[in-house]
């Protein structure tokens, strides 16, 4: 019986997590839009040298963070995008 009411508050939790996430994440891309309008124009607001900078020397990990931190409405998957379309350096 325990099992049961676990794992029903478990879906219910995970639900409540899940709905709230979604909410997230149309509100930093609702954000995102009114401040950039696209990708292109949020790329040119990136300061790609010290990104650059970053990623040399501590990876691209550490790259994507800043991004992130220097555009916190940018999502993480359009991070990540921008930093892997880098040229090499």
């Amino acid at each position: 019986m325990v099992e049961g009411v676990a794992g029903a508050v478990a879906v219910g939790i995970t639900t409540v997590l899940g709905v709230a996430s979604d909410r997230t994440s149309k509100k930093r891309a609702q954000a995102f839009t009114r401040q950039y309008g696209s990708y292109e124009g949020f790329r040119q607001q990136v300061d790609e040298a010290h990104v650059q900078e970053v990623r040399r020397t501590r990876g691209d990990v550490a790259a994507i963070k800043a991004v992130r931190d220097a555009h916190p409405t940018v999502s993480l998957r359009l991070a990540k995008r921008y930093v892997e379309q880098l040229p090499a350096a």
